[in-house]
């Protein structure tokens, strides 16, 4: 979504802000090589933030961020608002911007888009893939969701027809891509994808130093509309071992299959919230029966996660 940082205050997040901090944490059990000497390769917008979690919380210094702004003012604003000396700024539509970068080292890459699932993304996927080296981590971000009016989900469904045709038959229809099964849509295809890059790149090589895909996450969340990551890992056949002692499946919200891990932010009080931390290290759902349990279980499996707010009022 271009210019999407004018619609969007990222700050104002706190689904995606559990998720970026999940990431960091999935991420550094990575095992292949010392994880802060990774490239990060992101999306940065504006703000930036992806960026400075990861550089925070793992130290990466070596980045890069894709921007797809093409006016001289507006890329001005994004030089302008760079928080950290060692982002490399490539402006253009990653389409253009990722056949020229340099894989000549582990990447952590995270593509975030804003928009819905596409061609496009796929197209993404296979020329990373392609070329990602053994021991890097891959996510992808995307909208998930058909239209509610009728005239815009007839054109969505006449559009994935159009761009998934192995995946979204001529004679699909509308209630077969809503809700979850619009993300699963999207991690099968993004996965194919990367799965068949993977494969074709690697055809000439010995068994052994041919790569595979692990996912290893797969989110839903909603701050406003419906988002979807899936993330995988890429490593050689040889280092199978190595990506077992990374024991992602001991995360909470490891998944390595169509069972998403939806992120959910229960809107308490602060007080409420305060009451609920001081119990949910204990392991068990926290015992506040005023509050939902299903809004209680939900907040004990994402508390670590979330931001800290501040409310400052006059007295």
């Amino acid at each position: 979504m271009t210019g999407s940082f004018e619609k969007i205050d990222y700050r104002l997040r706190p689904a995606k802000h559990a998720e970026r901090l999940m990431l960091v944490e999935l991420v550094r059990r990575m095992r292949f090589e010392h994880i802060d000497q990774y490239r990060y390769i992101g999306m940065g917008s504006v703000g930036f933030v992806d960026h400075r979690v990861f550089h925070r919380g793992l130290g990466l210094s070596d980045m890069i961020s894709i921007e797809a702004a093409s006016d001289e003012s507006v890329q001005e604003r994004f030089i302008r608002n760079v928080p950290l000396a060692c982002i490399d700024l490539k402006f253009g539509h990653t389409s253009k911007i990722l056949p020229k970068l340099d894989f000549d080292k582990k990447c952590v890459c995270w593509l975030n888009y804003d928009d819905r699932l596409s061609s496009s993304m796929s197209a993404d996927i296979a020329t990373i893939g392609s070329r990602l080296q053994s021991g890097s981590f891959l996510a992808v971000t995307f909208a998930c969701g058909i239209p509610t009016e009728s005239k815009g989900a007839s054109a969505e469904m006449k559009r994935l027809r159009e761009e998934f045709p192995a995946l979204v038959s001529e004679g699909a229809k509308q209630s077969e891509f809503e809700g979850k099964r619009y993300a699963d849509l999207g991690r099968r295809a993004l996965g194919n994808s990367l799965e068949r890059s993977l494969i074709e790149m690697d055809a000439t090589l010995p068994l052994e130093d041919r790569r595979v895909s692990s996912q290893v996450c797969y989110f839903r969340y909603r701050d406003g509309a419906a988002m979807c990551t899936v993330g995988w890992v890429v490593y050689k056949r040889s280092e199978e071992e190595v990506f077992k002692d990374c024991a992602f499946d001991q995360l909470s919200y490891y998944r390595n299959a169509d069972n998403d891990f939806v992120i959910k932010v229960p809107k308490f009080t602060p007080f409420e919230i305060s009451q609920l931390e001081r119990l949910v290290p204990t392991g068990h759902v926290p015992d506040l029966p005023w509050l939902k349990e299903a809004d209680r279980s939900a907040f004990q499996q994402i508390y670590r996660y979330l931001p800290s707010f501040g409310v400052f009022e006059p007295v």
